[in-house]
């Protein structure tokens, strides 16, 4: 007996839940590695975060591929210019090409320090806490 490919065991699984409604898109993502593209400055405020971001990527182990970007290095500058970013911005995270996510009915966007992390007029509105969110939502925790 031939057995389907992959793909096509997919495919037919995604068509079963468009028909039936019992197949959700973050069960189909995670079974695939979350990318993350990580631009940061690496500057004395920012190390606290990036500790603390690497800390939480660690639990992430197998599923996350980050790559990271310094802004002052030539990668950053060519990443930076990839993304269309002229601001100047100490940090910002993409997860699976994605730097905002709409989740538990709010809005957020992973750009600037964490909430209540280095200087105050370059801190976002997201939190460690909504980045682990987000995480295992894609990764179907």
């Amino acid at each position: 007996m031939r057995r389907l490919s992959p793909f096509a065991t997919t495919l037919i699984l995604l068509c079963l839940g468009t028909l039936f409604g019992s197949i959700d898109a973050k069960d189909c993502e995670a079974k695939q590695e979350i990318r993350m593209e990580i631009l940061f400055m690496n500057h004395g405020p920012m190390q606290p975060t990036i500790r603390e971001l690497k800390t939480l990527l660690g639990r992430y182990s197998g599923k996350v591929k980050a790559d990271w970007f310094d802004y002052d290095q030539q990668s950053g500058k060519a990443f930076m210019r990839k993304k269309g970013i002229t601001a100047h911005v100490p940090l910002v995270i993409y997860i699976n090409g994605a730097y905002s996510f709409n989740t538990g009915g709010k809005q957020i966007t992973f750009v600037g320090f964490p909430t209540g992390s280095g200087p105050y007029q370059f801190q976002g509105k997201w939190t460690f806490q909504d980045l682990d969110q987000v995480l295992g939502s894609v990764a179907g925790r």
